[in-house]
């Protein structure tokens, strides 16, 4: 099923400072952070944190509604990395747009430099599922 909620649908740029959070309904300003959902039918969904992204995918993956999951790449802001190819660190209290610690890098070299940086744990798209 991950490998499905992945497909290889090109995401659109987030338009900073203007597009809003679908989960928390915040202004997306970071562009560090954050990521996009597509659905099946091809509507677009845009998050200002993994941790926003990932609620919102849980409850739409149970609908069977998930077409492709993007992530920004902390370490080369704006590029997008499929979700279930990127890797994760998870680091308690960070400093994300949420708090909750969540940073997303397309390389397990870039992760490791992040959780070097910042602490935590690494983890890969199906672990945060």
């Amino acid at each position: 099923m991950a490998l499905a909620a992945c497909s290889a649908k090109a995401p659109r740029q987030i338009a900073y400072d203007v597009d809003a959070c679908e989960q928390c309904h915040m202004q997306v300003s970071d562009p560090r952070f954050g990521g996009e959902i597509q659905t099946r039918t091809g509507k677009l969904y845009v998050f200002d944190a993994i941790e926003c992204l990932l609620d919102y995918e849980r409850a739409a993956r149970a609908k069977g509604d998930v077409g492709s999951v993007w992530v920004i790449d902390f370490r080369s802001p704006k590029a997008f990395v499929a979700a279930d190819s990127a890797w994760f660190v998870v680091a308690p209290g960070g400093r994300t747009p949420m708090g909750r610690g969540m940073y997303a890098t397309a390389t397990q070299a870039g992760a490791q430099e992040i959780r070097t940086s910042v602490g935590g744990e690494i983890k890969r798209w199906g672990e945060l599922q």
